[in-house]
């Protein structure tokens, strides 16, 4: 009697911890190995339509180019990537939107230079969607550690680094607009 007394509040807690565990996509806080890597088979890419200045731009300002340690300084950023101006500078402007695209956009990736940073059109070949995703440990690439990198794998932290991954809907976001062709719109 005492084993089962013992048992079903192990049962419940365990049923509990499984339903709380799963990734919904809701909270964003799930680890990298429950979703590496993403699963794009149910994934449209082309609805809701995705604007980078409206959408992609705001989240990369706050999480992205918060200093000029990650990828908000022109020169000097991180991987020599620069993702936009801070959140309390000016917006930019359409050529400068261009640029921080371009910068991005069908250009090797220099910690893992088998990969674009962003595949135009093909979230799943971008090595960016990797980072957000925390699963670029996971993708059997071959990496080099950058300069000034922390951390302990050759592929670098996850994006934001020392941050939580970004929500599942942010991500969805930037998966949405690499798929609709990632325009400076």
């Amino acid at each position: 009697m005492r084993t089962q007394f013992l048992l079903v509040p192990a049962l419940v807690t365990a049923f509990v911890a499984a339903a709380c565990g799963s990734d919904s996509g809701d909270s964003g806080n799930s680890t990298p190995a429950d979703t590496c890597p993403h699963d794009y088979s149910k994934f449209n890419g082309q609805t809701p339509a995705v604007s980078f200045q409206a959408d992609v731009l705001p989240v990369m300002r706050r999480g992205c180019g918060l200093s000029s340690v990650c990828h908000g300084a022109a020169s000097g950023s991180a991987a020599d990537l620069y993702l936009g101006p801070k959140l309390s500078d000016p917006e930019p402007d359409a050529t400068a939107r261009q640029q921080i695209v371009s910068a991005m956009v069908g250009v090797a990736s220099k910690t893992a230079p088998s990969m674009s940073l962003v595949a135009s059109g093909d979230p799943a070949q971008s090595f960016m969607m990797l980072k957000m995703d925390g699963c670029q440990d996971s993708a059997g690439l071959t990496c080099t550690a950058q300069p000034g990198a922390t951390g302990t794998s050759a592929c670098g932290d996850s994006m934001p680094q020392a941050s939580p991954i970004l929500s599942a809907d942010e991500r969805n976001l930037f998966r949405r607009w690499i798929a609709q062709g990632a325009q400076a719109d």
